[in-house]
């Protein structure tokens, strides 16, 4: 029988599955060979199906579970979801069932014994009953309440996303706290607000479906990222059709494998090869001059101070080419100049896309060689490809829709975006992409409601002083959008520094693991000792190491959960995930122990009023004066927001629907950006300039001595500049010879859990159990380093030390390590622990835009231990 690649990621879930009841691995080999083994094996999996929805990552996939007798006996993908979202899923989505039946879960509320609190400190826990835990926790959290309410901050990192952030947001608006951080800036912050600064909303996709060239900076779905269980088949899919991919980045990542071409880039380089790319479009007239003209702010006039030109209504102003003035942008009758420099009032105004040209003069291939090590031949010729390929001009007729078709998408995730300039990497890309006209367009990309949150496009007020611990939206850092997460323990340790009027008191953590998982590591431990901790989680991770009162979570399959999704250009679906299990018999999960605080509080009825606002309840709300279980919350939800019988939710675990070409091309830049009294794209970010300023008269006016303004004037550009491929270690770290990169494993999150899994760690080889420190094989030889060799990785912020891997699959002055791994809480097993933990290692260099960690731009050296 033929073996297809769709057949092979659903038989992911039989191979695994078979693992996960004690097949041996030549069972397992066999079962990946023969697709009548699911039949035959499913009277041993289960005489029970229950449909819900992994969680264990960000791609919420589809899934059933087989029950026998009241026990797990394997998990499956859901066929169903295959046609919304998922085919398969992941070795962590199969073998999920243990985090349920983990020996080593947290079952019982715990509180500390041992006052003294550090890496290797045993905290010495004694179990509690529920009742005194919501005592000593109520206790404290009623006096702060009446002392001031923002001494509490609460965190969540994968907690968003296992029962929504609505419940967490709702409860700290009623305690009055505005501390409130989830985990972005870990993760792809710089993203989102590069889009935001961009096109007014964040979450493009690329439209893979009838893309011909697709061009990946750093997107490795294959290993792990949001929307990683659709890329994957849409990837192989569109690669069948036709579609050449490229994957640009410095290691050969499983995604270049799969890929046409590997172009390996120097680490925090990007931007000038970009730049590049958008010059040798610009110069040979392959440009979509009508997309740019239309859609995009490219045409208003930039005087000499980089502000643009307004009229006395603050409206922007372009140069007419027909009357040969400048009049309103949104003047139906003026043709607007793409090019050039016009003088107006006496003084000299260039457009925005002119602005740009100039900046770009000196970024020759030749240039972007020497800087990213991309030979000028292969910058040239990739440039016709994209300019032939994009199809400039040319139409597509889909359901009866004309549609402007440009199939060619450049995009990226984390490989742009962590780093210190993540977000000017990211505007670099969005321009590229704007200068072929692409966007909302078939085969480029697709944009989330362009222009949903028109405020992004403005300055920042750049608070002072700050309201919030992590500084969001302060001067420190004017855009972050999406909170700070590894800026908290450092303001808390010396919260005056930053003009914060407040000590925080305590700290709530759930199911995140800060101490672990941010750059520089170590250093979040010295606020964490300061303050009352109270973790909820699963396992004893690394936070719980600092905590004072560490609470039992239930897992994603004993819960009940109205599920976040994943929509595709095509489709969109809502879900839930359903109780299939209580192992441990835990009687609370994070939603009702929330409920559970917010009634000994006195704040019940405050906290239903926050509830039905951040979830825009409208129909069926939830009501006061009584109390719910999670899953009569769900009920509650599923019934506003999907408007069917809950039984549907119990029976399939999700309803889903097809997007139309309509809703699919003409609902986003079509009308929102076409027009006179429209917002446009904007090519020309003139917002970071005000917010510039804005930081300039705060930090003279308050006399601030911890914030250097030469890094914020680099950062503000209005357009990306090649100072933004040069980060603080590269200019500074002179005797580091070699760049360090970090990255993803299908094996494994940094919630810790994964590290106790014995199918993940054990089951699929011995390579999964820990990880290497990749190093080019001629830079090895060269050093005298052998494969397997222990070594030390050496930075200006620490040292991590590991097992070597020589391979052709990265370049020769760079290091990769992935994270996750290394995990050192006294909690785990010495089984969990192998490995490099390679954070402590990192060097932080926060993106001062939106604040965004700088994993990918340490220099280290390398010696054997």
């Amino acid at each position: 029988m033929k073996m297809t690649r769709r057949s092979f990621i659903q038989g992911m879930g039989t191979v695994a599955g078979a693992a996960g009841i004690g097949f041996g691995l030549p069972t397992i080999a066999r079962a990946a060979n023969m697709a009548e083994a699911a039949a035959t094996t499913k009277s041993a999996l289960g005489d029970q199906v229950i449909k819900s929805t992994c969680v264990h990552c960000v791609n919420f996939c589809g899934i059933e579970a087989r029950v026998s007798d009241g026990v797990i006996r394997a998990i499956y993908p859901d066929k169903a979801r295959a046609a919304y979202y998922n085919w398969g899923i992941c070795p962590k989505g199969v073998s999920g069932l243990f985090n349920t039946y983990n020996p080593y879960r947290i079952k019982k509320p715990l509180k500390r014994t041992n006052p003294k609190k550090g890496m290797n400190e045993d905290p010495k826990w004694v179990e509690i009953s529920w009742d005194e835990a919501f005592e000593t926790l109520t206790g404290k959290l009623a006096k702060i309440k009446a002392d001031n309410p923002s001494k509490l901050v609460w965190h969540h990192g994968h907690g968003k996303y296992t029962i929504g952030d609505q419940f967490p947001k709702a409860f700290v608006a009623a305690f009055g706290t505005p501390n409130l951080v989830h985990r972005t800036t870990t993760c792809e912050a710089a993203r989102h607000v590069a889009d935001e600064l961009t096109w007014g909303g964040h979450g493009h996709l690329p439209d893979l479906e009838y893309t011909n060239l697709y061009l990946s900076f750093g997107s490795n779905p294959f290993e792990g990222e949001q929307w990683s269980r659709w890329l994957d088949h849409a990837i192989i899919e569109g690669k069948e059709r036709g579609m050449k991919m490229i994957v640009i980045e410095p290691r050969f990542s499983h995604a270049a494998a799969k890929a046409d071409e590997w172009i390996p880039i120097r680490p925090g380089k990007d931007v000038v090869f970009i730049l590049a790319l958008c010059k040798l479009l610009i110069d040979a007239g392959t440009i979509d001059t009508e997309f740019l003209t239309t859609y995009t702010n490219a045409t208003q006039l930039v005087g000499g101070d980089g502000k643009l030109l307004k009229d006395k209504d603050g409206k922007p102003q372009v140069w007419d080419e027909s009357s040969k003035s400048a009049k309103t942008y949104d003047d139906a009758a003026a043709k607007a100049a793409l090019k050039g420099s016009y003088e107006v009032n006496g003084k000299t105004y260039r457009t925005g896309f002119q602005v740009l040209v100039d900046s770009m003069k000196d970024i020759t291939p030749e240039y972007a060689e020497e800087v990213s090590g991309v030979p000028a031949a292969r910058t040239r010729s990739l440039t016709k490809e994209i300019a032939e390929a994009a199809l400039i001009g040319a139409n597509l007729v889909i359901e009866g829709h004309k549609t402007r078709y440009r199939p060619v998408a450049s995009y990226t995730f984390r490989g742009l975006s962590a780093k210190e300039y993540g977000v000017q990497n990211n505007r670099a890309n969005l321009i590229l992409n704007m200068l072929i006209g692409n966007m909302d367009a078939a085969g480029g990309l697709l944009l989330n409601h362009p222009m949903g949150h028109p405020e992004f496009l403005d300055p920042s007020k750049c608070e002072y002083p700050p309201k919030r611990v992590d500084l969001a939206k302060s001067v420190y850092y004017p855009h972050a959008t999406h909170e700070v997460c590894q800026q908290v323990q450092y303001t808390v340790n010396d919260p005056k520094a930053y003009g914060l009027g407040y000590q925080p008191e305590m700290q709530i953590f759930f199911a995140t693991n800060r101490p672990f998982s941010t750059s520089d590591a170590i250093k979040q431990q010295d606020g964490m000792k300061k303050t009352f901790n109270v973790t909820i989680d699963i396992v004893l991770t690394e936070t719980c190491q600092f905590s004072d009162l560490v609470l039992p979570d239930l897992t994603y399959l004993e819960a009940w959960h109205f599920s976040p999704t994943r929509s595709t250009p095509s489709t969109k679906h809502s879900a839930i995930r359903q109780q299939v299990v209580n192992a441990y018999n835990i009687p609370y999960d994070a939603m009702t122990i929330l409920w559970e605080l917010s009634k000994r509080l006195g704040l019940r009825d405050a906290y239903v009023d926050e509830l039905n606002k951040k979830w825009g309840l409208k129909e069926t709300t939830f009501q006061k004066g009584r109390d719910y279980t999670s899953r009569e919350m769900v009920e509650v939800l599923w019934a506003d927001k999907v408007k069917k019988p809950f039984s549907v939710a119990v029976e399939n675990a999700f309803v889903g629907k097809t997007i139309s070409a309509h809703d699919r091309y003409h609902h986003g830049v079509e009308v929102e950006c076409k027009g006179p009294g429209k917002a446009r794209i904007k090519l020309y970010a003139d917002q970071l300039l005000g917010s510039y300023e804005t930081v300039v008269k705060t930090v003279n006016d308050n006399g601030i001595t911890n914030l250097s303004l030469d890094q914020y004037k680099v950062a503000y550009t209005p357009i990306p500049t090649k100072d933004h491929a040069f980060p603080t270690p590269h200019r500074e770290a002179k005797d580091f010879p070699l760049y360090l990169i970090t990255h993803k494993r299908m094996y494994r999150n940094q919630a810790g859990n994964t590290a106790e899994n014995p199918i993940l760690n054990f089951a699929l080889g011995n390579d999964a159990s820990e990880n290497t420190i990749a190093v080019n094989a001629a830079t090895g030889k060269q050093m005298g380093i052998k494969d397997g060799d222990i070594v030390v990785v050496e930075t200006r912020v620490g040292k991590a030390k590991g097992k070597v891997k020589l391979t052709q699959g990265i370049r020769p002055d760079t290091i990769a390590v992935s994270y996750h791994y290394g995990q050192w809480s006294t909690g785990f097993p010495d089984y969990a622990k192998k490995g490099t933990w390679i954070n402590q290692a990192l060097e932080l260099h926060p993106d001062r835009i939106c604040g965004m960690n700088s994993f990918n731009d340490t220099k280290c050296k390398l010696y054997k231990a």
